[in-house]
This record gives structure tokens, C-alpha cells and sequence, in this order.
């Protein structure tokens, strides 16, 4: 049992001593046997989930396997092998992944559970003890869970059978833990997947041999003329769905970047005798609502269907097959495509990528396994869909057949192609060019004002130390930008209760970046814990005498609304009002804005972002966190600091004292009650 590319199959590999499990990986689980140190094994590898995703987030058909695999070893297997690589961190994130899916099996299945380590030939030197210890709580946690049964596996040295024998021999002491008994999974659970699993295969049945009889009902009303020369098609989905994938599986060559696009893309191609015309629109975060996409994506996307006129043939609504489509991701993906009006879901084809993850699964068994939400978006769109494994692609059949089912759309809506209504397409060109021509005029402002401040400035006020304060909603990005800052990993990655400090020489200057713990998004300051708003007041008292600057992070690549503002408004003024004239806007995941400016970004966004800069004194910058090796974007930001200390005429920010002595206070009477809760607690239980 293990997460993808975890070492499972090479694992079976190395228990068995020969090559009985296939590296791919598995839709469904698989059974090997083997003679292994006069024992006769029997090996079952359950597919694995991704690492960082939680239960919730796979496939129904993958939660399905993981229960099943424990039965297909009657009466039940004497250990289960959870596999992890010792060269990878095991993160929080790992940890709840692992949780979730190791618990389908319930309670029972930790006490029969050893943790092993694969690529233990990356150790060296180091035992895995030093290796368990150095890591942080979450891989405690689990060992605890497990008993503390472990075992690290080096599947490059297969010569080495001691190591195997070793495995085989805590196995055994597994079952003596357990008095001698295997694992058996509860029957109810166990019975309810195996009918849930008939019902499903049932349906699957039913659904291909409808699919088959509505596809050669259409076909028979096809004419020759309907077998187009042309067309036209656009790609449509949330990120990292497969969409540049697809449009180069379709065009037979690598034609779109894979890189995340912020505009859409046009290309062209030859094939199976036809001209074909491929738009790429830009992706939405997968489980993230219309209303939190920015404006510049949601324009975007409205475009893609103008850009092959007079409109395409077919919109190619693509989702991953390999990860579970629920509630969220069916209303994200909604609220996307209704930007294109009601009648788009006529023209629209549900493509699934990842195709090769079903391996011998069929895509009717998946849709029906998986739930109302799935079904519901096939019904949408009239039950067309197809599956597409874009690792292949010299099987130019799924294509040729994705293309027949492009035709088949076009027939089903009277041979015409999608077209949106022109009055929604003019007024979004016209706000575009605006926004455009707003940009410009900001850029050059901007510009201005920064060589007016540079001019004002000695060669004094070019400062040796700066001093910032990091400040932001969670996952804005906050501990990335402090590690991009000191050009190190100074920041752990994992959300802190409290404020973190750090120091380093960047660019002839001494800095201190401190990151303040952040709250939830669309979380006003009220609802925040005490504890949070104490460490964001006490978060600038960390770098005597005050920060040079309060860097307050947002995220490009989601929508500043008026929630966000209030939340972000809300905990700022903790500090006082005179924060806002110390405070820059840093921008994350600049990756995504491309060939688009940070200005166009601004002025499509609309008034709460605008209310932002104006109170910041119109100070921001754009950072990429992937990009390191640019330092210039670090220069250009340490520059932007001492601007804002020249406009603060040489002053850093200091924050009233008395918001920070009743800040302390609070802090130190909750320490107190906290202790004098502690002794009551000790002389209550003596």
C-alpha cells in the first residue's frame, strides 16, 4: 500500500526476487506469488493515490481497490506494507493522504501496518533512526500509529537477500504482536464495496451499449457532406487537467507549451484529412468558484470561442480520469463554462486525460463508479465523452474517434457550430481595451513616481540593513517569498502558529525577514483567533526598532474580491493606521501572469484590488517563487523598500506602544490562566 511512484511495484520486485509486477501504474490491484526463504508468499499491490491528495480527492474506483486488495488473500494478509520514500520529506500534507486512505480499511488495519522505506540506498551512512529523527512530527506520528514497525529497503541491490529475510521476520513479529492473527477487514464493509461494485459493472454495461446505439443512430443520419474538411475546437478545464497535452495529442506534435498560460493560444494543424484549428484557453484552479477566478482568466475564456471564427465546432471540456470529481470541482467547472451562456453545453464534449491510469478499467465503469456529480455534468452535455491517453501518441485511433465525435456534435445541433451571443462578446472586448489602456496609463504613472523618489535619494539612504515584515492570508505564498528573499529554504513550508525570523547578506545588505502567522482568506478579523492577531501585532516588534517595510502578499492567480479585502483590510488595521503608509503589495505566483503586465492584471480586477493600492500608496511588486536563479526581482523589491522608506522621509514603521503593551499583556494574563489552569488540572488528578 503506498502513494504513486512510492516504490510499490519494486518492492513486490524485491520480495519475490524476479520481475512479476509491472512498473506502470496499476487501475486495479494485482496478485503475484512466490518461494522466498522456504516460505510460500502471496504479494497484492493496491493502486496507489497521490501523495499530497487527500481521500476525498481519488477516484471511488481507487478507494474501491484499497478496500478490495485485503481480500484478495483469504482469510486476509498477515501485514500490510505502507510504503514511502525515505529521500522525500513525509510532509503534513503526506500524512493526511495517507490517513485517509489507509483508514477505508478501518482502525484494525495499524496493528498489522509496518511502515516501509524505500530508496534506502540514498541513507549512505546515515541509519534510518538518525533519518526517523530528524524528520519532523508527522513521520513520528505514523510510526507511533504503526507500533513502531519499520523497515527501509534497498530495491537497487537485490544481491542482498539479508534485507528481505529481515522483512519476512518482522512480518512474523507482526503476527506474534497480534496473537498469531492476520488482518481481516470488517464483512460489512467489505460486502457493501462488492455490491456497490456489481451494480456499477451493471450500469457500465448499459451505459456502452447505449453510447454505442446513440453514436450509429447519428451516424445514419449523417450525409457525406458532414464529414468535415475543417474544424475547429476549443480546449477548456480547470489547471494541470491536460489540456496543452491534449491539443498536442490532437495535433500530432509538441505545438502548445506546457507551461500555465494566462491567454489563450491558437494553432493549426494537418490531420486525418482535415485542417484543424486548436484554441487553449487558460485554466482555472480545479476546486476554486468562478467568483474567486481573476477577471483577466474569466475575459479570457470568453474570448477562446472568437478566436477560430465564425466559432468552434466542439468545446473539449477536459478533467483528469486518475482524480475524483465531486461537488466542488462539478461547481468550479460550472460557473466557468456558463461564462459562454446556456448553449454552449450544446457543443460540449466531456475529454478525459490520464486515460492510460485506467489501464484495463473501462471509462464507463469509472463515470459510474464515481458519483451524481459526474453524471450530472454528462447529462449536461448530452452524454458525449471520450478518453484520451496522451503518453500514446502513435494511437492516432482516439483521435481519429475523438474527431468522429466532433462531427457527431455537430450534427446532433443541425450542423452548426457553437457561436456566443456578440452583445456578451463586444462589451467584454471594450472593458479589455480599457483595462488595456488603464495599464498603460498606470505603468507610465508609476514609472514616474519611482524615478522622482530614486532622484530624491542620497547615496546615505541606500540602506546596509532592511528589515521586513511578511504579512498575508495562508497559502498566499508568504514562506516561499521569505525563502526567495534570503535565497535559501530559511522557511518551513507548513502553516506556523507563530512568527518566524530570519536573517541574511542578499545584494551588500543585511536582512531580517520575519513571517507573521496568516489567517483564512475570507475570514474577517473577528472570527480569527486571539492568538493569530496577537503574533500579527507582535510580528513587527521582532526586528528592533521596526520594519522597514510590511510586505503584504496576495496571490495573482486568485480573485481580490471585497471578502478577501475585508478579511486582509480587517487584520491589517491591528496595526494601526499608520501600517498602510510602510506597506508594498507583493504579488505571488508572477509565473502565471506570462505576457501579461502586473498593471493589466490590476486594472481588469476591478475596485476592491484598486482600493488596496491606493491605500498602499500604490507600492506593489511581482514576484515568481519558481523562478530563484532571476535574482533581479529580489534587487528591484529591496530597491521598492528603501523607496518607501525615502516617502516615510527615512523613517522604518513603528507601531503605537500602546497597542503592543496591551497586546503583551493579553498575551501574558492568557499564559498565566493557562498556568493556573495546568496546576488545577496536576491537583485534581493527584
Amino acid at each position: 500500500m503506498g502513494y504513486r511512484a512510492a516504490g510499490k511495484s519494486t518492492t513486490g520486485n524485491s520480495i519475490l526476487g524476479r520481475e512479476e509486477f509491472d512498473l506502470k501504474t496499476p487501475a486495479q490491484c494485482v496478485r503475484r506469488h512466490g518461494e522466498v526463504a522456504d516460505r510460500h508468499i502471496t504479494i497484492i499491490e493496491a493502486p496507489g493515490w497521490w501523495r499530497s491528495y487527500t481521500v476525498e480527492k481519488s477516484p471511488e474506483l481507487l478507494k474501491q481497490e484499497i478496500v478490495l486488495s485485503v481480500s484478495l488473500c483469504p482469510p486476509g494478509p498477515h501485514a500490510v506494507l505502507l510504503i514511502i520514500r525515505v529521500d522525500d520529506r513525509f510532509k503534513e500534507s503526506h500524512r493526511k493522504a495517507l490517513q485517509g486512505h489507509l483508514d477505508l480499511l478501518g482502525e484494525r488495519v495499524w496493528s498489522h501496518t509496518i511502515v516501509l522505506f524505500t530508496h534506502g540506498d540514498s541513507l549512505l551512512d546515515t541509519s534510518i533512526e538518525q533519518h526517523i529523527e530528524s524528520e519532523v512530527q508527522d513521520l513520528q506520528w505514523l510510526l507511533d500509529k504503526c507500533g513502531n514497525r519499520y523497515h527501509v529497503l534497498n530495491n537497487k541491490n537485490r544481491s542482498d537477500d539479508t534485507q528481505i529475510k529481515e522483512l519476512l521476520e518482522k512480518i512474523e513479529e507482526t503476527v506474534a504482536q497480534n496473537n498469531g492473527c492476520h488482518f481481516q477487514i470488517d464483512r460489512k464493509i467489505l460486502q457493501e464495496i462488492k455490491e456497490r461494485r456489481r451494480a456499477e459493472e451493471e450500469r457500465a454495461e448499459e451505459r456502452i451499449k447505449r453510447m454505442k446505439k446513440q453514436s450509429e443512430n447519428i451516424r445514419s443520419q449523417m450525409s457525406d457532406t458532414q464529414h468535415f474538411s475543417e474544424l475547429r475546437i476549443v480546449l477548456m478545464g480547470y489547471k494541470e487537467a491536460g489540456k496543452s497535452s491534449s491539443g498536442n495529442s490532437i495535433l500530432g506534435r509538441d505545438e502548445f507549451d506546457l507551461k500555465t498560460s494566462a491567454q489563450c493560444l491558437r494553432r493549426h494543424g494537418e490531420v486525418a484529412d482535415r485542417h484543424v484549428t486548436v484554441i487553449e484557453a487558460p485554466g482555472w484552479w480545479s476546486d476554486f468558484t468562478v467568483e474567486e477566478s481573476p477577471e483577466l482568466l474569466k475575459e479570457e475564456i470568453l474570448l477562446s470561442v472568437s478566436l477560430c471564427p465564425p466559432g468552434p465546432h466542439a468545446v473539449l471540456l477536459i478533467i483528469r480520469v486518475d482524480i475524483g470529481f465531486k461537488e466542488n470541482e462539478r461547481k468550479a467547472l460550472q460557473g466557468h463554462l456558463d461564462l459562454l451562456s446556456e448553449r454552449v453545453w450544446n457543443h460540449t464534449i466531456v475529454l478525459f486525460t490520464c486515460g492510460d491510469s485506467l489501464l484495463d478499467t473501462s471509462i464507463e465503469q469509472q463515470i459510474e463508479s464515481e458519483g451524481q456529480d459526474l453524471e450530472w455534468l454528462l447529462d449536461k452535455c448530452g452524454n458525449r465523452y471520450h478518453v484520451l491517453n496522451n503518453k500514446n501518441r502513435s494511437d492516432n485511433t482516439q483521435i481519429k474517434e475523438l474527431l468522429m465525435k466532433i462531427e457527431e456534435t455537430v450534427a446532433q445541433n443541425n450542423g452548426f457550430h457553437f457561436q456566443i451571443d456578440r452583445k456578451i462578446l463586444q462589451e467584454m472586448k471594450e472593458r479589455k481595451r480599457a483595462e488595456e489602456q488603464r495599464a498603460e496609463e498606470r505603468m507610465k504613472r508609476m514609472k514616474k513616481q519611482r524615478e522622482n523618489i530614486r532622484s530624491q535619494m542620497s547615496d546615505a539612504q541606500r540602506l546596509s540593513e532592511l528589515r521586513i515584515v511578511l504579512m498575508g492570508y495562508r497559502t498566499a505564498g508568504k514562506s516561499s517569498t521569505g525563502n526567495s528573499i534570503l535565497g535559501r529554504e530559511e522557511f518551513d513550508l507548513k502553516a506556523s502558529a507563530q512568527c518566524v525570523r530570519r536573517h541574511g547578506e542578499v545584494a551588500d545588505r543585511h536582512i531580517t525577514v520575519i513571517e507573521a502567522p496568516g489567517w483564512w482568506m475570507n475570514e474577517p478579523v473577528e472570527e480569527s483567533p486571539e492568538l493569530l492577531k496577537q503574533e500579527i501585532v507582535l510580528s513587527v516588534s521582532l526586528c528592533p526598532p521596526g520594519p522597514h517595510a510590511v510586505l503584504l502578499i496576495i496571490r495573482v492567480d486568485i480573485g481580490f474580491k471585497e471578502t478577501e479585502r475585508k478579511a486582509l483590510q480587517g487584520h491589517l488595521d491591528l496595526l494601526g493606521e499608520r501600517v498602510w503608509s510602510h506597506t508594498i503589495v507583493l504579488f505571488t505566483h508572477g509565473d502565471s501572469l506570462l505576457d501579461t503586465s502586473i498593471e493589466q492584471h490590476i486594472e481588469s480586477e476591478g475596485e476592491d484590488l484598486q482600493w488596496l493600492l491606493d491605500k498602499c500608496g500604490n507600492r506593489y511588486h511581482v514576484l515568481n517563487n519558481q523562478n530563484r536563479i532571476d535574482d533581479t526581482q529580489i534587487k528591484e523589491l529591496l530597491e521598492k523598500i528603501e523607496e518607501t522608506v525615502t516617502q516615510n522621509n527615512g523613517c522604518h514603521f513603528e507601531i503605537d506602544r500602546k497597542i503592543l503593551q496591551e497586546t503583551d499583556g493579553r498575551k501574558k494574563m492568557k499564559e498565566q490562566i493557562d498556568k493556573w489552569r495546568e496546576d488545577i488540572r496536576s491537583l485534581t488528578s493527584e
